[in-house]
């Protein structure tokens, strides 16, 4: 992928890159049946693009970051691997 995802589209990503781990960790726990695994994951995927494109603001980025803790600020920071910049540039 050439361009970064931006905006709405990273705060979708965001939230699959956390739920889809989870739901492949955890899922196993309840069935065995990698179909209704996958399904889940799907779900979540496009859970997160809907809440991102439907219900959430552009604009309230900005003031949303402000408002979340320090550790989930941490791990979007951990899952964001940046844009092909040369180490130290991102602060």
């Amino acid at each position: 992928r050439k361009t970064p995802p931006m905006g709405l589209e990273k705060k979708a990503l965001d939230i699959a890159f956390l739920g889809t781990p989870l739901i492949s960790l955890i899922a196993p726990v309840a069935t065995k049946d990698t179909a209704i695994i996958w399904f889940a994951n799907l779900a979540v995927v496009a859970g997160s693009y809907g809440y991102a494109f439907l219900l959430a603001d552009e604009d309230s980025d900005d003031t949303e970051n402000k408002k979340q803790p320090e550790w989930l600020k941490f791990v979007y920071k951990s899952l964001d691997f940046g844009t092909g910049k040369e180490r130290g540039a991102r602060k």
